[in-house]
């Protein structure tokens, strides 16, 4: 998708931070830092944002108080950006069930919010396919906004946290289930095959996200086996400390671009995918088409040429 001479380009998975590094009041950092690195690049990048630390933090502290603390801190942020360019998620927590639940009738409902997540289980000490979960992600599939459920790249070789993401969807067919960057570590194949499987089986309620798009032969198995229309970028993007910030496009966990393998532009990444085996059909999809309809974005971004 072309808006104005330039690629559309929607990233589901962005961290910035609502609050302060200390807790105490907001981020030391403004709008406009971040709108600098979006607007620095080629491309016509939107932004689908979750809390980072210090929410991470404050969750794990005390679910019941840290989940509405980190889901204020993230409306700031979607409030103070230029219309159509930054979108939020939804932070919740399976032991604050009911502040969760009204975390998603409020953000969902009233503000606009796009997607339920980053979930993190692993780090947060619960299972993603718990039957807390599956209400939180039924009461998701209520107000049209998918879940982002992590799953490990690297730290979990059995593939256990995508089990448990599969899991979940079986169990709340009604909900729109993404695996976060499932596309990119070396439990690539792995994550695959288990959605391969569950397509299959009749599933039709997940997406994979892409993180590392320079791991070619991933996502051309991925392109093969699940078809373009199930992916979507997914770089786990992170404002770390205050500014300057690094550029869109570096891969996850670098911080400077001196580090990145290639140059840090979304020219870089949809090279990537042609360099897979993607027409350009497959690139729009991944790009933009299969966010616009997955988190309900029409008439919320621009339109395409």
């Amino acid at each position: 998708m072309i808006v104005d001479g330039r690629r559309l380009w929607i990233d589901s998975h962005i961290h910035v931070r609502g609050w302060s590094e200390d807790g105490q009041g907001p981020r030391d950092f403004s709008v406009d830092d971040i709108m600098r690195v979006m607007d620095a690049d080629a491309a016509r990048l939107v932004w689908i944002t979750s809390y980072s630390f210090p929410g991470i933090r404050a969750i794990n502290a005390d679910p019941a108080k840290g989940v509405p603390w980190a889901n204020e801190g993230q409306l700031g942020l979607v409030q103070e950006a230029p219309a159509g360019r930054i979108f939020g998620s939804i932070a919740v927590h399976p032991a604050a069930l009911n502040e969760s639940l009204v975390a998603i009738e409020l953000y969902a409902g009233e503000h606009g919010f796009v997607q339920v997540g980053e979930v993190l289980g692993y780090s947060m000490g619960f299972e993603l396919d718990s039957q807390a979960m599956v209400k939180i992600a039924r009461k998701a599939g209520e107000f049209g906004v998918p879940v982002q459920c992590h799953v490990s790249t690297a730290g979990q070789q059995d593939g256990e946290q995508m089990r448990q993401t599969i899991s979940l969807a079986r169990m709340a067919p009604e909900a729109q289930i993404i695996a976060a960057h499932a596309i990119g570590g070396r439990n690539s194949y792995t994550h695959i095959t288990a959605a391969q499987v569950y397509f299959e089986m009749g599933g039709r309620n997940l997406w994979l996200e892409i993180r590392d798009f320079n791991t070619r032969e991933w996502v051309r198995a991925a392109v093969e086996r699940l078809g373009a229309e199930r992916l979507i970028a997914g770089t786990d993007w992170i404002a770390r400390g205050q500014p300057p910030f690094p550029p869109y496009g570096i891969l996850f966990p670098h911080e400077s671009a001196d580090e990145n393998p290639y140059p840090c532009t979304v020219a870089s990444l949809e090279g990537f995918l042609r360099e897979s085996g993607c027409s350009e059909q497959d690139i729009s999809r991944i790009a933009a088409e299969n966010s616009i309809a997955l988190f309900g974005l029409e008439g919320r971004v621009p339109a395409a040429l």
